[in-house]
């Protein structure tokens, strides 16, 4: 027997997890499925975010920085968050609750499985899974990222990437009030690369070399530097390693939304939901699962409200900049963050700010080299249709 749904959502990652959330919170009374392949052994990795005061994931949230510092060779900058406050969970403890959750519904049904295949049938989608099972839903919310991004070259494509590792030290070398966003000091020759530190308590802290650059690195090139930087930089001989975690997140000009459909709709990473400029995710795939839970429930168009043009034409502008200066990303970041407040420039990230706003951020940026690519690519971004 086949089994039919109202909608199918592949994938319980971030995005996913968001959606569920939204579906439930909004109570939508659709017949749902969810398909991933779950374990409980799946990787766990630190989702950070910044918001205002209080939030609601804050049960879930391991540890808080009220300040942070941003550093390259000769300089420190020390920043005051406030009203805003960066926050980190674990990825697993996310996807659970929205496991959990899922589960006490009635209106939603987990599948434990991948998906092969997504084939158009003659009145909806049928779903077959590598199982063998099919089943068919009138809309597929997929996070699955489409073949044709890794094929294309037309685009540009920074990947954000890094290994990060907890120590436990004997002695206290943290402030655990202070987070580090990015320290240049030590940095891959010829890449935009930094050390990102986020203390969990005087003798803890997850330290990682992260890269935004066109290239993957082995894994014995961050054990180098994160090495090199524990010993040289926060001067610790001896520590103890409890976790380590990995990962690669596309920040690319490629328009996801090119693979949208009225009955099938990519989410997440796969339909553009990481904030390219940065790779950060989280609170943007909050942000758009809610927009599109109230689309699917007020029957508006999928993509209505989900997507700022002049956003993507700032973001665009910044990828062009790190694609051909890729060695600058120190004095790139550096002005941003020393030429504005943090609560101005968190609202820029959030996508919050009016048009004027943006022009007080972005004006301490307007050299020839910002100026060139955001002409080049202000007719490509304000001429495409947003579906």
């Amino acid at each position: 027997m086949v089994h039919h749904y109202d909608i199918a959502i592949i994938g319980l990652g971030c995005a996913g997890s968001h959606i569920v959330h939204e579906l439930i919170n909004q109570n939508v009374e659709k017949k749902i499925a969810v398909i991933d392949p779950w374990s409980d052994e799946r990787p766990e990795k630190a989702w950070s975010f910044w918001e205002k005061g209080a939030g609601k994931w804050d049960h879930l949230v391991e540890q808080t920085w009220s300040k942070t510092i941003v550093l390259k060779k000769g300089h420190e900058l020390k920043l005051d968050l406030e009203p805003y406050v960066y926050k980190t969970l674990d990825s697993k403890k996310f996807t659970a609750f929205a496991k959990a959750r899922l589960e006490q519904s009635p209106h939603i049904t987990f599948i434990n499985g991948s998906v092969e295949t997504v084939s158009k049938q003659t009145s909806n989608k049928q779903i077959s899974l590598e199982n063998g099972e099919t089943l068919t839903a009138d809309l597929i919310l997929d996070s699955r990222v489409p073949k044709d991004f890794y094929e294309d070259k037309k685009s540009i494509k920074i990947f954000q990437h890094f290994k990060g590792i907890v120590i436990k030290t004997t002695g206290d070398h943290f402030d655990p009030d202070v987070c580090t966003m990015m320290d240049y000091t030590l940095m891959d020759e010829g890449t935009c690369s930094f050390t990102y530190i986020l203390p969990y308590s005087k003798r803890s802290a997850l330290v990682e070399f992260t890269y935004f650059s066109h290239k993957v690195v082995t894994e014995s090139t961050y054990d180098h530097f994160l090495k090199k930087y524990i010993k040289e930089h926060l001067k610790i001989e001896e520590y103890q390693i409890t976790d380590v975690e990995q990962g690669i997140v596309p920040m690319t000009t490629y328009d996801f939304k090119q693979h949208n459909h009225p009955d099938h709709f990519r989410i997440g990473t796969a339909g553009g939901w990481v904030k390219p400029s940065t790779g950060y995710s989280f609170k943007m795939s909050e942000k758009k699962a809610r927009q599109l839970v109230e689309n699917i429930r007020d029957d508006r168009k999928l993509d209505h409200g989900l997507f700022s043009k002049k956003s993507q034409l700032y973001d665009a502008t910044l990828l062009d900049v790190l694609d051909k200066n890729n060695g600058n990303g120190d004095e790139v970041f550096y002005k941003l963050y020393s030429s504005n407040k943090m609560k101005y420039f968190f609202r820029f990230l959030d996508e919050e700010t009016t048009f004027l706003q943006d022009l007080r951020i972005m004006f301490p940026m307007t050299s020839m080299a910002f100026l060139k690519p955001f002409f080049a690519h202000l007719p490509k971004i304000f001429g495409r249709n947003q579906g």
